[in-house]
């Protein structure tokens, strides 16, 4: 083990500097600006994995620059000087952001300009589904530009530091932290830990892919090492091949539809590829996305409604409820663009009726599985999955993926899935010859994950709550006290009487990064 020397003693670190990390800082930096301080300067260290601090995997270089949103802008920041703000910042920097998109896009990034040319020239984005990148780059800059005022009126320093921390464990009255290289230790007083969600899951590694390379290219996680580079990859790949390559994708969820539509944005793949096999529990792809018809169309969730005189419910109540509305959207063909609000309205209306422990339920259970029945895409997506759909190339299949094979065919791969009860294992008939796994993530029972989250647990310093996705913490978001989580890993939590079962809604965020950047700023007027 590495000694922790004086000039690495730290007053707050963060682990990880993804939107989470970017908010807290804001409210944090903003709260100091304009108090006196007679104390030594506030030393904030942050710790990147990547090179780019503040934007994370999803607004950032690794998710490419024409990734869009998965909901309106509208939808993606609630109404408020943040939404505001990002607006003005588009219509000033929309010529750059557009020339990005160009550069990095293909055929479907053009069409996507083209469309929305008279909106972004009126500077009408509410309804536009716009790339994830033009908020990272949005909100790096925010961040830099609150450190630069604040850094006028009150002795802060910030320290970058790009590596990745394997250990965190108590020392005197604060936190020693070890790194995966040699570098020296760190010491904090404060330490928060927003490192985003558990790893994903995957099915193969680097030793099946260089066992199949001749017969397949295999893709573990299309982000891991950027998806400009994998997409490369992909391209490469297919330009050897001369008959069109089947594609399975194992997921059916945002990724998954978000790689299907990068797939189709490049002609040097889109013209190469045959057949779309998704693999998934839910067997179907979301389909979300609004137009004329779904913005007509009302559905009133009447169960939900029905549970509104009701004095005291429960968390099954609700649920039970939500999924028979569901059921009746269902039935008269109606997707979640319709029947998405009213049924999210009615019941977080009813949350309220919930005591404590059926508050934890919800958070824990109850959410995150009428979650999974309400999808999202945008139109930009499901419109490339409706024609491949209209051609017959997209086979659903439900169930879960279990492995591939050789099988007799001298290029391509055969792969196997259980059906949806887990039980019997089919083998697909048609080799596939490019594999893509969009599996989500996983819990934080399911090992190996990485050795901070391993070894956070095993010391006991963070301890995961019943939903298994996020850690057990106060209300001040303490695992222990000084020990402070961010960002995904709170969810399945209450806090100050707010259920939260995911944290992937960027006005969840922004309300939960505002109030720990407040709770660190009591911390800091407190110090000596």
């Amino acid at each position: 083990m590495n000694n922790t020397s004086n000039k690495n003693i730290i007053d707050i670190t963060f682990i990880g500097s993804g939107i989470s990390t970017s908010f807290t800082l804001i409210a944090l930096l903003e709260s100091l600006q304009g108090h006196s301080s007679s104390a030594k300067p506030l030393k904030i260290a942050l710790i990147e994995r990547d090179p780019e601090f503040f934007t994370g995997l999803a607004y950032g270089p690794r998710s490419g620059s024409s990734a869009l949103l998965i909901t309106s802008l509208a939808d993606f920041l609630p109404e408020g000087p943040v939404r505001d703000e990002f607006i003005s910042w588009l219509n000033l920097n929309k010529k750059e952001l557009l020339d990005e998109l160009k550069h990095d896009g293909g055929d479907l990034s053009l069409n996507w300009i083209r469309t929305h040319r008279d909106e972004i020239e009126a500077g009408d984005w509410l309804d536009i589904y716009i790339p994830r990148r033009f908020f990272g780059k949005y909100i790096r800059e925010k961040v830099e530009k609150v450190i630069r005022e604040t850094e006028k009126q009150f002795p802060v320093e910030l320290i970058y530091i790009q590596e990745e921390v394997i250990r965190v464990h108590e020392k005197g009255t604060g936190f020693e932290l070890e790194f995966l290289s040699d570098s020296e230790n760190l010491f904090s007083e404060k330490v928060v830990v927003s490192v985003g969600i558990p790893p994903v899951n995957t099915y193969w590694d680097p030793e099946d892919e260089a066992r199949y390379a001749e017969q397949a290219c295999l893709i573990r996680n299309p982000y891991s090492t950027g998806l400009s580079n994998n997409l490369d990859k992909i391209e490469s790949y297919l330009a050897k091949r001369n008959d069109p390559s089947n594609v399975l994708i194992i997921g059916a969820n945002a990724s998954a539809m978000e790689m299907i539509y990068k797939l189709n944005d490049r002609p040097g793949i889109r013209y190469r590829l045959g057949k779309f096999k998704i693999v998934s529990p839910q067997g179907e792809l979301p389909n979300s996305a609004q137009d004329d018809f779904t913005r007509m169309v009302k559905f009133i969730p009447e169960n939900l409604l029905a549970l509104r005189n009701n004095e005291k419910l429960t968390a099954w109540d609700i649920y039970k409820a939500a999924n028979l509305d569901l059921d009746a959207a269902e039935h008269r063909d109606f997707g979640t663009a319709i029947s998405e609000t009213p049924i999210s309205t009615a019941f977080l209306s009813l949350l309220g009726k919930l005591d404590d422990q059926e508050l934890k339920s919800f958070a824990c259970h109850y959410g995150n599985e009428i979650g999974k029945r309400q999808r999202r895409a945008g139109k930009h997506y499901t419109d490339i999955v409706d024609h491949l759909m209209a051609q017959n190339r997209i086979n659903n299949i439900k169930g879960y993926f279990n492995g591939i094979s050789p099988g007799d065919h001298h290029d391509g791969v055969i792969f196997e899935y259980r059906n949806d009860n887990g039980k019997l294992t089919k083998t697909h008939p048609e080799p596939v010859h490019l594999l893509i796994s969009c599996a989500g993530a996983k819990t934080l029972e399911n090992k190996p994950l990485t050795s901070l989250l391993e070894q956070l647990m095993a010391d006991g310093l963070c301890k995961p709550n019943p939903s298994k996705r996020g850690f057990i913490v106060d209300n001040k978001m303490q695992a222990v006290p000084g020990l402070f989580i961010s960002g995904p890993l709170l969810a399945g939590n209450v806090i100050n009487g707010v259920p939260y079962w995911h944290l992937e809604h960027c006005g969840r965020i922004i309300a939960l990064s505002k109030a720990l950047g407040n709770e660190l700023f009591e911390v800091i007027r407190v110090r000596k």
